[in-house]
């Protein structure tokens, strides 16, 4: 329904050389903010990603809107995208703006990783539930903007080492992950970090399906209490409110960028009729689906 790109879309005739090109495409891509060229004439917004994209804001604003949520980017900010998550820029002046894009696969990430789970354990890449912007300090934060520096390095070297970049990338990865940690402290085992980041996964994949609690707690091989109890640790909320809040947020979307009836939405998202998705949506948020599309057209469209 939406566009949803690899890296290698966004380096289509930009003449950027890679040295991370593989059969499957482009793993890994860091570039200059203040280089960055224009989007592609074939991108189209708003889209998503199949990779993870990670931004240092050294100087200058943006604004980037992600599901419903405007970011202020601003001087010494970091600021990520998830996979899966619709986005565009709201704003953004090329003139002023410094710092580092960062872009890579979870393939890139675990070839030869001996811990395949660390990627799991770093909850706030995927967790729509995470803020996903964070001020920095220079001085406090200063080893951030060494890996970014050094990823750049590396990258821009002709004899790149792919290897240098995977570690490089773990170490900038672990960081921000203490960043996180110190910021927004949990008491959240890995294992349950690891079992969230899975139903993440599942949820994705079935939540159009109309899967009910239960249904998700077996695919996990847990009870509905366990998964319920490891959900509300990591985003205060009960395990049927996450669920039911990623339907109502892929109906918003449809609603927003596309041209299908209520009706067809309905349809699309497994419900009865569409009498029921409009009760089912005004519930959450207060006002029928085709008030929404009218509200919301004339803001994004």
């Amino acid at each position: 329904m939406f566009h949803s790109y690899r890296i290698s879309d966004f380096l289509k005739n930009s003449g950027v050389f890679n040295p991370n090109e593989s059969a499957s495409g482009t793993l890994f891509h860091i570039n200059r903010l203040e280089e960055m060229p224009p989007l592609p004439e074939h991108i189209i917004t708003p889209h998503k990603h199949h990779f993870y994209e990670l931004f240092l804001v050294e100087s200058g604003e943006a604004i980037q809107a992600v599901d419903y949520q405007e970011y202020k980017l601003q001087e010494n900010t970091f600021f990520f995208i998830s996979q899966g998550q619709l986005h565009f820029w709201a704003k953004t002046n090329r003139e002023n703006i410094r710092g580092y894009r960062l872009m890579f696969t979870e393939d890139f990430f675990q070839m030869n990783q001996m811990n395949n789970q660390f990627l799991f354990e770093l909850i706030h890449l995927d967790n729509i539930y995470q803020n996903p912007f964070i001020a920095l300090s220079s001085e406090k934060n200063k080893l951030i903007y060494t890996y970014f520096d050094l990823l750049f390095q590396e990258y821009n070297r002709d004899n790149c080492y792919q290897k240098a970049l995977q570690s490089l990338l773990f170490l900038l990865l672990a960081e921000i992950h203490r960043l996180y940690n110190s910021v927004s402290p949990t008491d959240t085992s890995k294992h349950q970090a690891v079992i969230f980041k899975q139903f993440i996964l599942l949820l994705e994949t079935h939540f159009s399906e109309k899967w009910s609690a239960s249904d998700f707690a077996q695919a996990l091989h847990i009870s509905p209490r366990h998964l319920n109890r490891i959900v509300q640790n990591m985003t205060n909320q009960n395990l049927t409110h996450v669920i039911r809040n990623r339907i109502v947020l892929e109906a918003k979307r449809l609603l927003t960028f596309t041209d299908l009836t209520v009706n067809q939405i309905s349809n699309n998202l497994s419900f009865e009729d569409s009498a029921y998705f409009a009760r089912y949506f005004r519930k959450v948020m207060g006002l029928s689906p085709t008030d929404f599309k009218k509200n919301m057209s004339e803001k994004y469209r």
